[in-house]
């Protein structure tokens, strides 16, 4: 019985996701506005639909090699950032496309800090809080309420993280070592 609540709640979330996206969509076309963020939304959507059918997680995977030994899902992992990689590295250093590259400082290593308490309370990671969510689970719908109230605080904030001390600058391996020497460093 709780799978077929999960499938309904998975339904009527894609469902109302997509009207959101085509009410999105339409509205930025009507004021003549580029609506290539609103198809990365739905590109994003779609490839979240598909690992969560897919039963793709991320801690999960790191869970089962610390405590049974099995690194299955951690080679998926690394064969999406290998395969992340092969096509991004590319693109950027042809101009195509730019990374974001950003110090780091304080901030991130209070951040990086806040994280790890974060995902030890809620018993997952943003991607993992949307996944278990995204299933209907109740526990994990208030963890979502307060890992969007943080991100709105933070954001609120934003100054005072900003202004915070930076220990260096950010690092583009494609920069440093040119498209080839990135893609051996894989």
């Amino acid at each position: 019985m709780q799978r077929r609540s999960n499938v309904k709640v998975v339904a009527v979330a894609l469902v109302l996701g997509l009207v959101l996206t085509g009410f999105a969509f339409l509205e930025e076309q009507a004021r003549g506005r580029d609506t290539g963020h609103i198809e990365s939304a739905l590109i994003g959507i779609l490839a979240g639909l598909a690992l969560y059918h897919a039963s793709f997680g991320f801690t999960g995977a790191w869970r089962r090699f610390v405590r049974e030994g099995r690194g299955r899902g951690l080679r998926a992992q690394m064969l999406l950032i290998g395969l992340i990689c092969i096509v991004s590295y590319p693109l950027i250093a042809a101009g195509a496309t730019r990374g974001v590259i950003l110090p780091m400082g304080l901030a991130s290593a209070v951040g990086a800090f806040m994280f790890g308490i974060g995902m030890q309370l809620g018993s997952g990671c943003a991607s993992g809080t949307l996944f278990t969510a995204g299933g209907g689970s109740t526990r994990m719908m208030v963890v979502l309420a307060f890992f969007i109230a943080g991100s709105f605080w933070a954001t609120y904030d934003w100054d005072f993280w900003a202004a915070l001390p930076r220990t260096r600058a950010g690092i583009s391996v494609i920069r440093e070592f040119g498209l080839a020497g990135g893609l051996a460093l894989l």
